[in-house]
């Protein structure tokens, strides 16, 4: 164990290990209901934003090697986990047989940019093969977040719900799921609180949610 962290500690290994250790926080905190995790999958880019050519070409370039490597079907915040896991075991597969090897130069160092760039490339179709089971999984979490359930309570399980964050947990054919649900500003809703699914929106993929009537309590 403690040879694995002081491989994963060098250069070129260590980028890999830091993009994966902000990926795991990032899991961590929004199972806390700290943050808002995005469990919809092929989460869109939003064309709605004011940005110049520049950005929108990079973002159909993003969309284009999705496709090509088959990440799609699953959340792009999971792709992104993956590929960075499977990124980060090849990288220090790389610092053990390979670079440990290397004397430290300049020679070393442009090595191991190189590499990093090729690792992330290589981890792509290995990733779009490990995703393929779960693709069925999340279609059928996409299907069931739809206008059936507008109408059925659910449960806040983040901290808060605001017009932009918030999730909540809902029964659906006997299986407990988590959607992404917004609320009005003239609601205050925590944690624990029961709310009434009152409309879905297909473009962002969340519901709007109200209290639960206090008669029907």
């Amino acid at each position: 164990m403690e040879a694995l962290l002081n491989f994963s500690a060098q250069f070129p290994t260590v980028i890999y290990s830091t993009l994966l250790g902000i990926a795991v926080i990032y899991w961590l905190v929004g199972m806390l209901g700290i943050i808002d995790l995005d469990l919809t999958p092929d989460a869109d880019i939003d064309a709605d934003l004011d940005v110049d050519t520049d950005i929108n070409a990079s973002a159909g370039a993003l969309t284009g090697l999705l496709l090509t490597f088959g990440l799609t079907g699953v959340p792009f915040t999971l792709v992104i986990s993956i590929i960075l896991l499977v990124s980060w075991l090849i990288s220090v597969y790389l610092q053990i047989y390979a670079f440990s090897l290397l004397s430290i130069s300049w020679l070393y160092y442009l090595a191991g940019m190189i590499s990093t760039a090729l690792v992330f490339f290589i981890s792509l179709p290995i990733t779009g093969i490990l995703i393929r089971p779960l693709r069925g999984m999340f279609d059928s979490v996409e299907t069931a977040s739809s206008n059936h359930l507008v109408g059925r309570d659910a449960t806040i399980a983040t901290g808060k719900v605001t017009a932009s964050f918030g999730q909540a947990r809902v029964l659906n054919e006997g299986a407990e799921i988590l959607l992404d649900v917004r609320c009005e500003p003239e609601h205050s809703l925590a944690m624990g609180d029961k709310v009434l699914l009152i409309e879905y929106c297909s473009d962002k993929h969340s519901y709007i949610v109200a209290p639960f009537p206090k008669e029907l309590l």
